[in-house]
């Protein structure tokens, strides 16, 4: 008979165990030695370097509940206890079992004293295998001990899947073994069989396919930089390249030094045409009759040219003086009277045939409003005669105001037609110069204004005035200027970002100082660039920025990913993830699997 194994026998493979020794303080023996057994599923060694989130990170991935973490001296986790204390809230949230092993006192200490499991090395106690029951021995057999296989920790923690793998690859392997040793003694050739070829290319497929699924899994990550505006202000001195010459070949210069040349046009005459404002009305006016209202017990007298207004500002005047009789047996007194329009109505603007109303209301101008109802008037009947003809006159009140308007068209057009006058000269003297016109160097002489002789009175619809003056300024090389400011731009960007544009249209100026005897200018002048965050691997910031991220990623799923990336980093403006193969839902786990692209500044610039 066969020796037959023991019912209590089975055939896991034994997990390695490891002792813990913990030295503790008694009372009467004095230090004592303690020792447990602690048996993880999982040995994590952790970098020197790893913050509490990595760690927390490296652990939620591991679907096993015991795990060892073995933490280096001087690591940045034991560097404050409130590290461990959230670092122990959150493993116990996920139900997980920590022991940590560490040479580090101090760590060792907090750790312990925050409440983890923690020893300073692993003692490894190898499994104990039972002996076997020893069958009945039959014809004098001797009794034969069966032990079991010893295991190593590499064994025990290999990955489930990769276990099915080799199981199926084993299978694949015998099967081909046999078929081979079938054919080698049969030594017939035969057809090849149909089924068994396609059940080989089968198997090869999908062979294929689960190594390129487990070792082959990529992820292409596109990045777009984010963009700021970079407007800095420098300090500009515009020197006359006649008077400091000498100052514009010195290179100890702490700011920016520019040549300039003065600019002074011959004097310049500016025409302006202005409006006659003064206005006689040679028509005729409208009249008619009202019917004037007294509700008062007292008769009212009126004033010859009493004035009656309408709702429009039309006015009319009565004549002559009246009397209005009073109001008198429950009836009102009235009286009828002939009026006259006036020539302007309550806006300056001449009546004339607009006097021609109809059947209308008339209130007192002169009277105050709480009187208005007591006297008022009517007309029943259209006012007629009224005839529009104006003529215009200059006044006193036109030349002063032409006088100030041909003042001002100056000042406008000054920088204009000087600019002008230089464009005429550098097409001439064959140069480049850009005229400077802040209206504190930029000056314009006091305009003197020419008027027509006796010109108040005439009957002009307008007029005629010129001003005579001179405008000057200075110029300069605009293209100077901005190679010297581009040069100082470059020290003002952020040390992790680069330029991409650089506006050299949008330049703005602000008055300083003028020194015309000195020959000197000074402003500040602002010139707008771009600069984008420089993530490009081909530089060490941004070989630093992708590890980063990749540390934080691996293994993600691609909407967490790209969440992380859009809401903890500063330094990208949008992102795109794509994986191979396109069905994967997770980044892979293998850093160099992951490529990164850096898309082109697209012109986009955050407020």
């Amino acid at each position: 008979m066969e020796n037959s194994p023991s019912s209590g026998s089975t055939n896991e493979p034994l997990r390695p165990r490891f002792s813990i020794k913990k030295t503790r303080i008694s009372g009467q023996s004095g230090r004592e030695e303690a020792e447990m057994e602690f048996t993880p599923d999982k040995i994590l060694y952790l970098e020197i370097d790893d913050e509490i989130t990595t760690v927390f990170d490296k652990i939620k991935q591991l679907r096993v509940k015991r795990i060892a973490l073995v933490i280096p001296r001087r690591a940045n986790l034991f560097q404050s206890i409130i590290n461990l204390k959230i670092l122990y809230k959150k493993i116990n949230e996920i139900g997980k079992e920590i022991l940590i092993v560490t040479a580090d006192t101090g760590g060792l200490q907090s750790a312990e004293k925050v409440g983890f499991l923690a020893t300073t090395r692993l003692t490894e106690r190898k499994p104990v295998v039972q002996e076997q029951p020893v069958a009945k021995t039959i014809r004098g057999e001797r009794p034969v001990r069966l032990h079991g296989e010893k295991v190593s920790i590499s064994e025990v923690i290999k990955p489930e899947r990769k276990e099915k793998i080799a199981d199926f690859l084993q299978k694949i392997r015998e099967k081909i073994k046999k078929r081979k040793q079938k054919s080698s003694s049969r030594l017939v050739v035969v057809a090849p069989n149909k089924q068994a070829l396609f059940t080989l290319v089968l198997v090869s497929v999908l062979l294929f396919l689960a190594i390129a699924y487990i070792a082959l899994p990529g992820a292409t990550i596109y990045l777009t930089p984010r963009a700021s505006v970079l407007d800095p202000t420098f300090n500009v001195t515009f020197l006359d390249s006649e008077k400091n010459s000498g100052a514009l070949n010195s290179a100890n210069q702490p700011n920016i030094v520019v040549a300039s040349i003065p600019v002074e046009a011959p004097p310049f005459t500016t025409t302006l045409a202005h409006n006659s404002t003064g206005k006689i009305s040679k028509g005729t006016r409208a009249r008619g009759t009202i019917t004037i209202t007294n509700k008062t017990t007292h008769p009212w007298d009126l004033a010859a040219t009493t004035r009656f207004q309408t709702e429009e500002g039309l006015i009319f005047r009565t004549p002559d003086a009246l009397r209005v009789p009073p109001a008198s047996n429950g009836a009102f007194g009235t009286l009828d009277a002939v009026v006259i329009a006036d020539e302007f109505d309550n806006l300056n603007q001449i009546t004339g045939s607009r006097g021609n109303i109809g059947p209308s209301r008339f209130f007192l101008p002169g009277l105050r409003e709480e009187s208005r109802t007591d006297l008022f008037a009517e007309s029943t009947t259209p006012m007629t005669g009224g005839i529009t003809q104006v003529i215009k006159v200059v006044t006193q009140e036109d030349l002063d105001a032409a006088q100030e308007a041909v003042k001002k068209q100056a000042l406008k057009d000054g920088a204009i037609l000087l600019r002008d006058y230089l464009e005429e000269q550098n097409l001439v003297k064959k140069t480049n110069l850009t005229l400077l016109t802040d209206p504190n160097i930029l000056v314009i002489s006091e305009p003197k204004v020419t008027l027509q002789d006796d010109l108040v009175g005439k009957q002009l619809d307008q007029f005629e005035v010129k001003a005579s003056y001179t405008v000057s300024s200075i110029a300069y090389d605009q293209q100077e200027l901005i190679n010297k400011i581009k040069d100082r731009l470059i020290t003002r960007v952020d040390p992790d970002k680069r330029i991409v544009e650089i506006n050299d249209t949008d330049i703005s100026y602000r008055f300083l100082e003028l020194n015309k005897e000195a020959g000197r200018a000074r402003l500040t002048i602002t010139m707008r660039a771009v600069q984008i965050y420089d993530i490009e691997s081909e530089n060490e910031n941004g070989r630093r920025f992708h590890k980063k991220i990749t540390d934080h990623i691996l293994g993600l799923r691609v909407e967490a990913a790209k969440d992380y990336l859009r809401q903890q980093t500063e330094e990208i403006a949008s992102v795109e993830i794509k994986t191979w193969p396109l069905w994967a839902p997770t980044i892979p786990t293998i850093a160099d699997n992951i490529k990164f692209v850096v898309e082109d500044y697209n012109g986009a610039v955050e407020k």
